[in-house]
């Protein structure tokens, strides 16, 4: 729900600012076009998510290539004076023939972020520059579990690994 009214403030606002548009068909019809596109789960099992991935080890594992990531995110800590709340979160990934990359941060804040494919909002933990831990929900018929998709670039930028983590273990 709180989407919806993001996106109706955003509609009536663009409409607003446009002094020849009909005001109350315009935004209508955006609002519409926008919503029942974001409720569909596309051509992909999961689609992106805005409340905050919960507490737990969440993992991925590729049984043919041996690859493994895992993300453990850590509870809820607030700090006298601030009005936000941080987790330690911390990222593993290993695979045969490479180096163990590990990624962690005493400090991430969720932030929405907007995501590829489709630009939609998601909860975010930065976990590095180069790790970003993004809530996703399931929408297979029969998954009704959250996951976390764990996307790690190199540093030219490029995308070096992207998968979807499941929870393992919650506290």
């Amino acid at each position: 729900m709180p989407l919806l009214f993001v996106v109706l403030g955003a509609a009536g606002g663009a409409a607003a600012c446009d002094l020849s548009a009909d005001r109350h068909g315009s935004a209508a019809a955006a609002v519409l076009q926008l919503t029942t596109a974001d409720t569909e789960c596309r051509d992909d099992s999961a689609r992106p998510a805005t409340g905050a991935p919960a507490e737990g080890l969440w993992a991925y594992e590729d049984r043919s290539t041996l690859q493994r990531v895992a993300a453990m995110v850590g509870p809820t800590q607030s700090s006298t004076g601030y009005s936000h709340l941080t987790r330690r979160v911390e990222t593993l990934e290993t695979r045969p023939g490479s180096d163990t990359v590990r990624h962690a941060s005493d400090t991430a804040s969720v932030r929405l972020e907007l995501v590829p494919p489709f630009a939609r909002p998601a909860a975010v933990y930065p976990v590095s520059a180069l790790v970003r831990l993004m809530a996703y929900e399931a929408c297979a018929p029969g998954m009704r579990e959250p996951l976390i998709r764990y996307l790690r670039r190199a540093a030219q930028g490029r995308v070096v690994t992207d998968v979807l983590l499941q929870r393992q273990a919650a506290p």
